[in-house]
């Protein structure tokens, strides 16, 4: 009798604040793996982003997956996996973990059978150009200066904005399970939150950033178009990096609290700084090119209700930019980041150099979603939150998405 129902577990987490410490990768791992090992589902899928940023970008790679796809209670749950970690072009990895291998093919455009068989055991591939069944490319070609040098992120050394040599790009792999058909993409879109505190002043409705991040969206879509998978299920996990409207919320606190507003512009008419003080002079906001600081309320305004007080002001993603083909499920989590410990307590909060959001996201299309919701049972195996809620594994949470998908 051939199965009707397969439980999978997506994960997303960008790892380029692990890169620059790397204490926080053991707990990252833990969480990962738990996340995943826990549901036992059938199919497990990992994306990581900035993989490029190490130091050892090789080594870095191998550790994740000695530390996940070696993970004792994964390896007794799965019987077989597949990896490609592009440490050389995206800094994109992907991993699946495969309960049962015989109901599993993976396409390969460059084989004649067109899909093959995963085997069993572990089949991981690291560092290379290109992988068997993957198909991947950056949204822009390095600059020839940025090809012999590692970018760090969006910020320069010297703390600046790189505006230029943004690592964006996805990579994607295709599978068959039980004869359905379904492509996962890991992505990392323009990393940039906005070019410069002007654009807060300015108020544009979407920032230059935003702008990018849409135009590669929109070149993915096509990309798909082209490579024949309209009628794929399609799952897109990754560093979306929307951010939110960060002027519409500083409006509402300055109305709210009746704040008076000053701006500082440096020696070429510029806004370098923004702050908001009350009626007794207090700073309440203050936000500068590398700061984005609610003082005394910042933790709590954005942990309230699990960020349910901001989730107004994140609107980068809303469907309608996507003209409705890909979709996403609420968000009840809070912002998945910027954590960091506080040194006079010794507790996680959100880090203030910039605002934090709902940075990673797993999205999908409408035959996924069809896929979903086919009858109620798969309907009540959806979840989509944060991982490691409740502990600290570094300045990004993953983001994972639990779904029950229909195979009749």
């Amino acid at each position: 009798m051939s199965q009707e129902y397969i439980k999978q577990v997506t994960v997303t987490g960008d790892l380029s604040s692990l890169t620059r410490n790397v204490t926080d990768m053991p707990a990252w791992c833990d969480e990962v793996a738990k996340e995943i090992w826990e549901q036992k589902p059938e199919l497990g899928v990992l994306h990581v982003q900035g993989l490029h940023i190490a130091e050892d970008p090789y080594a870095f790679a191998e550790e994740i997956l000695r530390r996940i796809a070696r993970n004792p209670k994964i390896s007794e749950h799965f019987e077989g996996s597949r990896a490609f970690f592009d440490t050389k072009n995206t800094g994109l990895g992907s991993l699946f973990l495969f309960r049962n291998v015989d109901c599993v093919d993976y396409f390969d455009r460059f084989s004649n059978t067109g899909y093959i068989p995963v085997r069993r055991g572990d089949t991981h591939v690291i560092g290379r150009d290109e992988a068997d069944g993957y198909i991947g490319q950056p949204f822009e070609k390095a600059s020839s200066h940025s090809l012999g040098t590692r970018v760090r992120d969006f910020f320069r050394d010297d703390g600046s904005r790189d505006l230029e040599n943004q690592r964006a790009g996805w990579l994607l792999a295709r599978f068959r399970f039980h004869g359905k058909e379904m492509t996962f993409i890991n992505l990392n879109l323009h990393s940039v939150p906005f070019e410069d505190v002007n654009e807060i002043v300015s108020q544009p409705s979407v920032t230059k950033a935003a702008q990018k991040r849409q135009r590669q969206i929109d070149a993915l879509l096509q990309e798909l178009d082209s490579e024949g998978l309209r009628d794929d299920a399609i799952i897109v996990a990754g560093a979306f990096n929307a951010q939110l409207h960060e002027t519409r919320l500083l409006n509402d606190l300055s109305s709210t609290q009746r704040s008076t507003v000053h701006s500082k512009t440096d020696d070429r008419g510029n806004v370098e700084q923004i702050v908001q003080t009350d009626r007794h002079g207090m700073k309440t906001v203050t936000v500068e090119e590398h700061r984005f600081d609610l003082h005394s309320i910042h933790d709590w305004f954005f942990r309230l209700g699990r960020g349910q007080m901001v989730k107004k002001y994140n609107g980068e993603l809303a469907q309608v930019a996507f003209q409705g083909k890909l979709l996403e499920e609420s968000v009840f989590f809070q912002p998945s980041r910027h954590y960091g410990i506080n040194k006079s307590n010794g507790k996680e909060e959100f880090l203030r150099h910039l605002c934090p959001a709902w940075g990673d996201r797993v999205l999908y299309n409408e035959r996924m979603s069809d896929l979903f919701r086919h009858d109620s049972f798969c309907a009540s195996g959806l979840y989509y939150g944060i991982v490691g809620e409740n502990r600290p594994i570094g300045e990004c949470k993953p983001v994972a998405l639990h779904a029950t998908i229909c195979l009749k």
